[in-house]
């Protein structure tokens, strides 16, 4: 059963391994490296003493001639002790590291250097202090200078403290999950990448607690000859195991974890397909759009060539001059507005560079201030600049789309936007939410669909919420809406974030 579970940890490092920074990978494999070193060295430690066959017997499944085999073979027993403590620190040290990693994202933060820094020297100090040959020595001189009893004093206040302060490593991580969970909440798609990941490890942490709650432990004790060292049993959880249980709590933590791998696989390929669909909606749109408007383009002229004629003809007559005007004019709105919907739809050609994320945003709200009237718009910076990979001109259109829509939904009501920039994970991200109307729920999934509106404006096309779908996905990024009617709209951006180094 073990077995089992170790093969599902590699699994899962291949199945989040793409979503996280290459500090974040790094640490997932120590934590499954240092679980797996733990494993095998205290099996071989086991069977180097011939202890517990029967409790090996029901993790592995041994047979009697392989236990045979490990237990005639002349393994190092202190070499095994070392191994085993350093797996034990290093899947504590790797799960707080990694979940520090997790909700730091890829920007460089100078002071988590120090931190991991710290974590290691502590590891480094817990690792000394389960060393067999160092607890040899330091027993030997106790027992010489009359100090047993303040050595065992000092044995069990250390273990004590390294008990605490693993448990609290294990504790910390899952808060900080949580934490990182409940902040990002807004976003889909690092909320549910959060949560199927914290959801994933938990079974991994029961498993790990369930057979080495004890670890790391000293093993060895003196004894009255130099040449004869006492090794110590480890405390195994007998009960469990002797009922036969523990199979069961595997088998049930692989099957959370397969459940959850699953889940967002399913969860991510229906959010793929959603874009999938709206893409080849948009695609098809504009084939249709190119062929409709030729032949509108063809009856606009003739209509325009007509008005043209007749103003000459009847050049005074001042009524049929205001009516012809007023032709000629809907006919250069009719030319305006089929261009912008063939520009909006048209295949895009990006120029990508690393650019500060407020930039455009702070053009799009400077675009707007001199026509708002009852509608006010909060720009919330960051301290520090946030470089994404964009096409700078493309954002500042797609801001100007959605901010619009905003305006508009806000015009007769008047209300504010708040307009944030944040990062997280690979993303920096931009957050429009405004406290307007809202959009019908029934309406949200159809919202980036070329010519689908809400608006009765005879004006408006419906195509500037599927230039901003295109444009973003053509950035590799995310572009997400959610919205509660009579409340708040809010449309959040993910665009590729420049690694700090």
């Amino acid at each position: 059963m073990i077995f089992l579970c170790l093969v599902f940890m590699v699994f899962l490092i291949f199945f989040i391994y793409k979503y996280l920074s290459s500090r974040s990978i790094f640490f997932l494999c120590t934590l499954t490296i240092g679980w797996i070193l733990a494993y095998i060295s205290f099996t071989l430690y086991l069977s180097k003493f011939n202890y517990y066959y029967n409790v090996v017997n029901q993790f592995i499944d041994f047979g009697p001639g392989t236990w045979n085999r490990l237990v005639l073979r002349n393994f190092d027993a202190h070499t095994l002790i070392r191994l085993f403590n350093l797996g034990i620190i290093l899947f504590y040290f790797s799960f707080l590291s990694f979940s520090i990693s997790f909700i730091s994202s890829l920007r460089s933060h100078p002071r988590l250097r120090f931190v991991y820094l710290g974590l290691g020297i502590v590891g480094v100090i817990q690792f000394l202090f389960y060393d067999p040959s160092l607890n040899l020595m330091l027993q030997e001189l106790a027992f010489q200078a009359d100090k047993m009893v303040l050595y065992e004093q000092l044995s069990r206040t250390g273990d004590i403290v390294f008990q605490v302060l693993n448990d609290t490593y294990l504790i910390v991580s899952l808060a900080l999950f949580l934490y990182h969970y409940i902040r990002y909440y807004q976003l889909r798609s690092i909320r549910d990448h959060t949560f199927y990941i914290s959801i994933s490890l938990l079974p991994l942490t029961f498993v790990h607690l369930f057979i080495f709650y004890w670890a790391p432990s000293n093993f060895v004790r003196i004894t009255f000859s130099k040449s004869f060292i006492n090794y110590v049993q480890p405390s195994i959880n007998l009960f469990l195991m002797e009922y036969r249980f523990f199979p069961l709590l595997v088998i049930g933590a692989i099957g959370i974890m397969l459940y959850n791998i699953y889940k967002f696989k399913a969860n991510e390929a229906r959010y793929s397909n959603i874009n999938i669909i709206t893409k080849k909606k948009i695609d098809t749109a504009s084939l249709g759009l190119r062929a409709f408007t030729h032949a509108i383009k063809n009856h606009l002229l003739a209509i325009r060539s007509e008005a043209e004629y007749l103003q000459e003809k009847f050049a005074d007559d001042e009524d049929a001059l205001y009516s012809l005007k007023l032709i000629t004019e809907s006919c250069e709105q009719s030319f305006q507005s089929i261009n912008q919907a063939n520009d909006k739809l048209k295949q895009i050609t990006l120029n990508i560079k690393a650019v500060p994320l407020d930039i455009p945003i702070e053009r799009a709200i400077q675009r707007f201030h001199s026509s708002l009237k009852d509608v006010e718009i909060h720009f919330e910076k960051t301290n520090s600049s946030i470089l994404v990979y964009m096409d700078e001109e493309y954002i500042y259109e797609v801001l100007n789309n959605i901010l619009k829509n905003s305006v508009e939904a806000l015009s007769n009501v008047g209300g504010s936007i708040w307009i944030s920039v944040n990062y997280v994970d690979q993303w920096g991200t931009i957050s429009i939410r405004d406290n307007g109307p809202g959009i019908e729920a029934d309406h949200v999934e159809e919202i980036f669909t070329p010519f689908f509106s809400t608006k009765p404006s005879i004006t408006n096309w419906g195509i500037g919420l599927s230039f901003c779908h295109k444009v973003i996905t053509a950035h590799s990024g995310k572009i997400e809406v959610k919205s509660e009617v009579g409340k708040y709209t809010q449309f959040d951006i993910l665009l590729p974030l420049v690694k700090r180094v």
